[in-house]
């Protein structure tokens, strides 16, 4: 077996990110067209990968209710990306979902999106600086500490929004 002590994991920084940032455009739990705005912002924008049958979200989906809280945001957005409803569960996305706040969109169900920002499969996060129009951090999610821990280190790292 190779030795791996030493090489590092996605999530990685980098001054050149390889996935490029975009727009979220889908639809929401209902159906209804979505268009949420990633580039461009004056924030910071957490995305969630995740999906109805993965048992490996089930934290994620929990703590999207109160993101503040579970240290996944500060003053970033929070948006749960599922594929498309050809692929997913609607009730059940429906009963893993928080409700939506006023006037925000917790979950959008994007197939453009796993393409656009190269997600081979849930969980998956990637945080983008829409001040800068770029990913930040991404990789896969073990856990909602450690996405919290990456993107601390990335505030950190990159500086504030």
């Amino acid at each position: 077996m190779p030795v791996l002590k030493g090489l590092v994991p996605i999530p990685t920084y980098r001054d050149q990110p390889a996935t490029p940032a975009s727009n979220l455009s889908g639809v929401d739990l209902s159906g209804a067209p979505v268009h949420i705005p990633v580039l461009g912002t004056a924030t910071w924008t957490l995305l969630l990968f995740l999906s109805s049958g993965c048992h490996g979200c089930g934290d994620m989906w929990e703590e999207l209710a109160d993101p503040v809280g579970a240290g996944l945001a500060t003053d970033e957005g929070v948006v749960a990306v599922t594929h498309g409803p050809a692929y997913e569960d609607v009730a059940a996305l429906g009963q893993l979902a928080p409700t939506p706040v006023a006037g925000t969109e917790l979950v959008v169900m994007a197939d453009e999106a796993w393409s656009a920002y190269r997600v081979q499969g849930p969980p998956f996060f990637v945080l983008v600086d829409g001040t800068a129009d770029r990913v930040v951090t991404e990789g896969v999610a073990w856990g909602v500490s450690q996405v919290a821990e990456h993107i601390r280190s990335a505030r950190q790292f990159q500086g504030p929004g």
